[in-house]
């Protein structure tokens, strides 16, 4: 598994060809650390589109123009669809909350389980 960490959030490669954001716990992850998810998307993607997992540690926040970046086409250049697993009530609702206000660019589903994601996401590879 290719991988690259950052002080707020890692991304990898997964066997399958999923790339895998998580969020550090603890982390607020501003545009800075937005362009550096999708600079290490097109790097360990090799400038391909993949379907990306995104979860998040507790205590993890994203500000608002992060998640319109995170829905834009500019943000989804490497992107066949997003699937985000939440770990809390308050994770889902916030998860829920990006779906339905910021409308992504890409299929965008939320889900209790990473297998659940994982096998969604497989869809599309």
């Amino acid at each position: 598994m290719k991988k690259l960490d950052f002080k707020n959030l890692s991304v990898s490669l997964l066997k399958e060809g999923i790339l895998h954001i998580h969020l550090n716990t603890n982390s607020e992850i501003t545009m800075a650390d937005a362009m550096l998810a999708v600079e290490a998307m097109e790097k360990l993607g090799g400038g391909k589109k993949h379907p990306v997992f995104i979860d998040a540690g507790a205590f993890c926040s994203v500000d608002k123009e992060v998640r319109e970046f995170s829905a834009s086409k500019e943000s989804n250049i490497f992107t066949l669809a997003d699937a985000i697993a939440y770990n809390s009530l308050a994770q889902k609702i916030i998860a829920n909350f990006y779906v339905n206000q910021n409308e992504p660019t890409v299929p965008t589903k939320v889900f209790s389980s990473m297998a659940d994601a994982l096998t969604w996401l497989k869809t599309f590879i």
